[in-house]
């Protein structure tokens, strides 16, 4: 993609190309259900409406709707945004393992870090306070670790919730 950007629109200002590869990668990512073709005339249809309103996004473009060299290269860059598209569905599933790996692991190293953590009060104070509500038998506490209170709370908890729901 960056060499196919490089090539392209050399006959703009760095800052004019800038804006326009901007806007058309945004623009065939809104209408990448049409074709080339289709894109280039939707394009010059919108860009035309707009400077008729004397609204246009770019105005330095409109003169270039009838050159070769335009066409060409915005054929050029739709057809590379296409490819960019289809390689990033491609990788989706490999992207989607890696995050769910990585939020395994941040989740072991959480518990890790806890499990070396003397608990807060306040989560003793409500371990007291679940157990008691549900007349669960409150274990010794002295030697326990954050992890250990959590566990015991879903513990309590979730047994619970899940009679409550088979209720219904």
């Amino acid at each position: 993609m960056f060499y196919i950007k490089q090539n392209l629109f050399l006959y703009l200002t760095p800052r004019q190309k800038s804006q326009l590869l901007s806007f058309l990668k945004s623009f065939v990512k809104k209408h990448q259900n049409l074709g080339v073709d289709d894109i280039l005339d939707k394009f010059i249809e919108e860009e035309n409406y707009y400077f008729e309103i004397d609204n246009p996004h770019f105005e330095f473009i409109i003169d270039y709707f009838e050159d070769e060299e335009f066409l060409r290269d915005f054929k050029l860059f739709v057809k590379s945004v296409f490819e960019e598209l289809k390689y990033k569905e491609a990788q989706k599933p490999i992207i989607e393992a890696q995050k769910a790996k990585a939020k395994e692991f941040r989740k072991k190293a959480q518990d890790f870090k806890m499990s070396k953590m003397k608990p807060t009060k306040k989560q003793l104070y409500y371990y007291e306070k679940v157990a008691r509500a549900h007349g669960v038998p409150i274990k010794d506490t002295k030697d326990a670790s954050r992890l250990d209170l959590r566990d015991w709370i879903m513990q309590i908890i979730e047994p619970a919730c899940d009679s409550v729901e088979n209720e219904d």
